[in-house]
């Protein structure tokens, strides 16, 4: 079956990019915390701890967004949800699988004009000199494993619908 070896990959994808996402948090917090302890016990800041941290921000974003979407555990707001049939729960769920899979793949298409342009242009960070298409070309591949991971839900059946106590927290 396609969709169960796209989910299987999703899940492989997700993984990856959860890994990645995780090195950069670390490597995010090491180099802040380093940087204002030698600027605080030596005045000597670390050269390029902010180009660092940006670079690894984009990394944690982009890739850690695949998680979230691979488990729709995205922000939901579930007014409708206690008004309407399982059957219309069912059916919005998959809409916005469908939507979040559209919107994803914009984003993908209009991030590619920038990143052309900083790679014509040549532009880099200050501090380091790293080139800013480097930078736009892992925040786009971050978000095409996004994005693959966002299909995997939608060859998934839609888990039944909880109830309005279910979720509120007045079942227990």
């Amino acid at each position: 079956m396609p969709g169960a070896s796209l989910d299987k990959f999703s899940i492989r994808l997700k993984n990856v990019q959860l890994k990645l996402a995780m090195v950069a948090l670390v490597v995010m917090m090491g180099i802040t915390c380093l940087d204002v302890a030698m600027r605080f016990l030596f005045d000597k800041p670390i050269h390029g701890a902010y180009d660092v941290v940006e670079a690894c921000l984009v990394v944690f974003v982009f890739h850690g967004l695949s998680v979230c979407f691979l488990a729709r555990k995205n922000i939901v707001i579930d007014i409708i949800d206690s008004m309407v049939p399982p059957a219309v729960q069912r059916v919005l769920v998959r809409l916005s699988d469908i939507l979040t899979v559209t919107l994803l793949a914009l984003i993908v298409v209009t991030m590619i004009a920038p990143a052309m342009q900083a790679y014509d242009y040549g532009d880099r960070k200050l501090e380091l000199g790293l080139k800013l298409w480097v930078l736009w070309m892992l925040a786009i591949a971050g978000l095409i494993g996004t994005l693959l991971c966002a299909l995997g839900p939608l060859f998934r059946p839609v888990a039944p619908p909880r109830s309005h106590a279910e979720i509120s927290g007045d079942g227990l």
